[in-house]
């Protein structure tokens, strides 16, 4: 397995962010398939940064970074999603990332918390790192902007 580091994303970090975020590939695979403004994205993640229950860590091999994955907890459930960044995509780093994020998970919001991912059915790649980790289908999303999507889940405490 790749090693890497792991911090908690800062203000400094909206940039960065903000462009894996705008990658083509990134946007096919998201929900949301606009491109977010510097404006749009500063106030989002100032909004993420200072919430309790939101975490960002952004991911580096040696000094470079190589993705981030975030959780947005709401009761017992944290909703994870992922970004590699676009020129390290397929080398394993997705994996590393999703492991050590469930970790910190863990670590910061107690081991009852259980994961859960939406990934659009068409997106093998990351289903396949979700699984991977531990994750399980728990059944499809119903979603109303047509697009179909997965559910996983990984249990509380694993």
């Amino acid at each position: 397995m790749v090693a890497l580091t792991a911090r908690r994303a800062k203000a400094g970090d909206a940039e960065l962010l903000r462009s894996w975020r705008n990658d083509p590939e990134t946007r096919r695979r998201s929900f949301t398939k606009t491109t977010v403004s510097v404006a749009e994205h500063e106030a989002w993640l100032h909004t993420r940064l200072a919430s309790e229950r939101t975490a960002i860590w952004i991911f580096s091999d040696g000094d470079v970074a190589v993705g981030q994955v975030r959780v947005d907890v709401d009761g017992d459930v944290a909703e994870v999603s992922i970004v590699v960044a676009p020129e390290r995509r397929g080398r394993g780093f997705g994996k590393a990332m999703l492991s050590e994020a469930m970790r910190l998970l863990r670590r910061d919001f107690g081991s009852g918390v259980r994961a859960r991912a939406l990934v659009l059915d068409d997106h093998d790649a990351s289903l396949r790192t979700f699984r991977a980790c531990g994750f399980r289908v728990v059944g499809p999303a119903a979603r109303d902007d047509g697009q179909r999507a997965t559910v996983l889940e990984l249990e509380a405490g694993r």
